[in-house]
């Protein structure tokens, strides 16, 4: 799952796009990409696998600050080659949130469903369920087809989660699906700090009790905690994600599982105007 570095104050999580060949995949990072102002973004590459053959597309992705820590993720496109299937296999492991792409064509739902059957069973081999992994839905192409093709292929998929329809190519629904899988994310990242903190051993301090502060606004500011009793905070949804104007905000609420307060962020991308 995602991973912590407590010492430098970061956290790094995995992101994959799955999906069958010509679904859209590649055409969604490259217009992250060019919509993510640089401070939030790297550079899209293509990655060779071990096999030396096979490539795909990777982009990392800042998501700011959450509660002092650095948040990234690492967006990776799965390949769709029939001979790929064990790359598609290592892009999975320890992935902390799904991107589906649907190809809404007619003549690709048979490749579109036995995609998201080798998406459950890879996820099986890791003793993982897919309805426990972050999942987003993106029907695709949807320029291409009839009114009714989403209900269509939705109904025959099978999986659950928030669901976009898109025009990947030309952006329609690319960063409301993006956002809303990092907001999925961000939670499941949060767990990994505090995992990390119940797995750190204490350090010997010169006084009995630890000062801890938060953020602004935070009611119990300064007030001091016994050592060894911090519990962490989790995150909730605090409200719809706002994708307008120059920059997107994705708003989380922090709870102190120690004390029940609560406080409310905002984790804001900017991107840049058409």
């Amino acid at each position: 799952m995602g991973t912590a570095d407590r010492e430098a104050h970061e956290i790094h999580g995995k992101v994959v796009y799955f999906g069958p060949t010509g679904a859209g995949k590649s055409a969604n990072l490259a217009f992250i990409q060019r919509k993510l102002k640089r401070e939030h973004r790297g550079e899209l590459k293509k990655q060779t696998a071990r096999d030396g053959a096979t490539t795909y597309d990777v982009l990392p992705v800042s998501l700011g600050a959450v509660r002092g820590y650095k948040t990234s993720i690492l967006i990776s496109t799965v390949p769709g080659a029939p001979q790929a299937a064990a790359v598609r296999r290592e892009l999975l492991k320890d992935v902390d949130g799904i991107v589906f792409v649907a190809d809404l064509r007619p003549e690709r739902h048979d490749a579109t469903l036995a995609s998201a059957s080798e998406l459950r069973r890879l996820l099986a081999l890791q003793g993982r369920k897919i309805d426990d992994v972050p999942l987003v839905l993106q029907f695709n192409r949807r320029d291409q087809v009839d009114e009714n093709a989403v209900e269509r292929l939705h109904r025959k998929l099978g999986l659950h989660g928030a669901c976009f329809e898109a025009v990947a190519s030309e952006g329609t629904g690319v960063l409301q699906t993006l956002t809303t899988l990092s907001k999925l994310v961000l939670t499941e990242l949060r767990k990994a700090v505090d995992e990390a903190g119940k797995n750190t051993p204490a350090r010997a301090k010169p006084t009995a009790a630890t000062m801890v502060t938060s953020s602004p606004g935070y009611a119990g500011r300064g007030k001091p905690r016994e050592a060894g009793s911090e519990k962490g905070f989790t995150i909730e949804s605090a409200g719809p994600v706002d994708g307008g104007g120059s920059e997107i905000s994705i708003p989380v609420r922090l709870v102190d599982e120690a004390s029940g307060r609560r406080v409310e962020i905002a984790v804001r991308i900017a991107i840049d105007p058409l």
